[in-house]
C-alpha cells in the first residue's frame, strides 16, 4: 500500500511537471503576426498599434514606399519575451529618451515622462519651460541640429532610445546613429492631414513608456472635447471665408486642402478657397494668385508679424484684402518663447481641442462667448 501511494505521489508530480514544462514551452514560442489584435489607432494614418499577450506592436508607415514599413516594434516589459521576426523588440519603460523635435514635448509631459528626457535637439527653439530650465542647468544636454546630430554628446548621455522625426526616404545622419547600435523610434505625426490624426501619435509615445492605458486615456479626453467642438458649428449657417498662410521671400505658403490646417478650418466652421485641392503640405503662391483667391475672405490666420503697421510694411499691395482692410488679421503667436520659439508648433500638436476653440471663437463667438484663448491673438495696431 505504501508502495502504491509512493508511485502515485510520483506520477501525479510526474504529470504536473509535464503539465508546467508545456506552459513554459507554449509562454517561449514566438507570437504570431496574425495573434494580434484589431488596429487600436481611428485617426492618424502614420501608424497602427496591436496587442497581443503583454506585447504591443507598432508599425510605422512608409510614406516613401507603400509596399514596406518605416519601421516596426515589438514593446515588451522583459527581454526574454520572445516577438516575431519581423521588428525590433523593445524593452519598456524607456528610461533615458532622446527627442529630436520640439513636438515630441508635450505627449512625454502628458505622460509624466520628461524627466526620462537626456538629450534634446535645438534647445534655444524650444517653449517648453521644464525642458528649458533643464538644458540651462547641465541636466539635459544639446545635441545641435536635427539634421546632424552631435554623435559625441550621444555617446556621453546614454540614451536608450531616440525619438526622431524623418523628413526624407534616405538620411545618412540617422543611419550612421543606428549603425553605432542606438535604438531609432519615428513619430511621424508632422505627416497627418488632421488634428486629432497627429494628436493621436501619443499612443506610440505611451507604448515606449509602458503606458498604453493612460495615452488611450489622454487622447480619449482630447478627442471627446475637440468632437464636442466640432459639434458646435454643425448647424451653423454663415460660414465666413477665412484666409491663411503667409509669404516668405516672395512666395506665398498656404495650407493645401488635404492639410491639416484646412481640416482645422472646416471643423471650426469655415470656408476656405482651397478645400478642394488634394495637396497635403503647403501651397506655394504668387502674390497675385492670393489677392485674387482671397479678396473677400472675412478672416486672415497665421499672419507672423506683431502688428498691422508691420503686415502692411511688409507688403502693401495686401492692404487691399478685406481681412485686413477690417482688421480681422490674427497670428498664431499668443503663447512665445525666447527666440522665436512658439507653443503652435509645439504643445498645440497635443491639444487640437484648444487649437479648434481659439479659431471657432474667432468665426463664431456666440457660441463660445467667455472663450480665453490659448494660442491665437489679434493682431493689433
Amino acid at each position: 500500500m505504501v508502495m502504491f501511494m509512493k508511485e502515485r505521489t510520483i506520477l501525479c508530480l510526474f504529470v504536473l511537471l509535464l503539465a508546467l514544462l508545456g506552459s513554459c514551452t507554449r509562454q517561449q514560442l514566438p507570437a504570431r503576426l496574425e495573434d494580434f489584435g484589431e488596429n487600436e489607432v481611428r485617426y492618424a494614418r502614420g501608424f497602427t498599434l496591436q496587442r497581443h499577450n503583454g506585447v504591443t506592436r507598432v508599425a510605422v508607415r512608409n510614406p516613401w514606399d507603400s509596399l514596406s514599413a518605416l519601421a516596426v516594434y515589438y514593446m515588451v516589459g522583459n527581454a526574454s519575451v520572445p516577438v516575431p521576426a519581423d521588428g525590433q523588440k523593445v524593452v519598456v519603460p524607456i528610461r533615458r529618451m532622446v527627442t529630436t523635435s520640439t513636438t515630441h514635448y508635450e505627449p512625454i509631459d502628458l505622460l509624466h515622462e520628461l524627466g526620462s528626457v537626456v538629450a534634446v535637439c535645438n534647445p534655444e527653439r524650444t517653449y517648453n519651460l521644464q525642458v528649458r530650465s533643464a538644458v540651462a542647468e547641465g541636466r539635459v544636454a544639446g545635441l545641435g541640429d536635427n539634421f546632424n546630430i552631435n554623435r559625441e554628446v550621444l555617446v556621453g548621455v546614454r540614451p536608450e532610445a531616440l525619438l526622431v522625426s524623418r523628413y526624407s526616404a534616405t538620411d545618412q545622419s540617422l543611419a550612421a546613429i543606428e549603425n553605432d547600435g542606438y535604438l531609432i523610434v519615428y513619430n511621424q505625426e508632422w505627416q497627418e492631414q488632421t488634428l486629432l490624426g497627429r494628436a493621436e501619435w501619443i499612443k506610440l509615445v505611451g507604448a515606449l513608456y509602458g503606458k498604453e492605458a493612460m495615452a488611450d486615456s489622454v487622447f480619449r479626453a482630447t478627442e471627446k472635447a475637440y468632437n464636442e467642438l466640432k459639434d458646435l458649428v454643425t448647424n451653423v449657417e454663415a460660414k465666413p471665408k477665412v484666409m491663411s498662410g503667409c509669404g516668405y521671400h516672395g512666395t506665398w505658403y498656404v495650407p493645401g486642402g488635404q492639410s491639416y490646417m484646412a481640416d482645422l478650418y472646416r471643423d471650426a466652421g469655415a470656408s476656405y478657397a482651397f478645400n478642394d485641392d488634394r495637396q497635403v503640405g503647403s501651397l506655394p503662391l504668387s502674390l497675385e494668385t492670393v489677392l485674387t483667391s482671397f479678396a473677400d475672405a472675412d478672416y486672415w490666420f497665421g499672419v507672423q508679424q506683431g502688428s498691422m503697421a508691420d503686415v502692411r510694411s511688409a507688403e502693401p499691395r495686401i492692404a487691399s484684402l478685406k481681412a485686413v482692410g477690417s482688421g480681422q488679421v490674427f497670428s498664431f503667436n499668443r503663447r512665445r518663447g525666447p527666440n522665436e520659439s512658439s507653443d503652435f508648433w509645439e504643445g498645440a500638436i497635443s491639444h487640437p481641442d484648444l487649437l479648434l476653440a481659439d479659431v471657432i471663437a474667432v468665426l463664431h463667438p456666440q457660441l463660445l462667448p467667455n472663450h480665453q484663448f490659448t494660442y491665437v491673438e489679434k493682431v493689433k495696431e
